[in-house]
């Protein structure tokens, strides 16, 4: 990837674009359920067209059936997002999209404290709506 530490870095962006995925993802599908329009069809649209994603193509029907991907720690998720902001502010880069993922993760972390799981945060976003994402 480059110098030393780049790869690291890669790893975070990489990260940092999943999680912001799958946040805007859920709140789109979250938009989409009170506005009336079935969430199968919905998702089904959503992976055929310019914003499908592998979230969107592959993770979504773990979290239809209610699996919020238990692999992986929220304090982990919400750390590394703490560092590659903190890259982005000390590189003089533009990060109001970071910041917002990461805001959005820590509240994940006050509402659920440190327990594996991956889309915790869409767990979030779904108690704040009041509804869960299943069809």
């Amino acid at each position: 990837m480059g110098g030393p530490g780049t790869g690291y870095t890669t790893k975070l962006l990489i990260n940092l674009l999943w999680f912001g995925q799958a946040a805007a993802t859920a709140e789109a599908l979250l938009l989409g359920r009170r506005a009336g329009i079935d969430l199968t069809v919905l998702r089904d649209t959503l992976a055929a067209s310019a914003a499908g994603s592998d979230f969107i193509r592959r993770d979504l029907s773990a979290l239809f059936a209610g699996d919020y991907l238990p692999s992986y720690g929220l304090d982990r998720i919400h750390d590394q997002l703490e560092v590659i902001t903190g890259e982005a502010r000390d590189l003089g880069t533009p990060h109001e999209m970071a910041d917002t993922v990461l805001r959005l993760h820590r509240r994940a972390l006050e509402r659920f404290g440190p327990v594996n799981g991956e889309l915790l945060a869409v767990a979030l976003l779904e108690e704040i709506a009041g509804t869960l994402l299943r069809p």
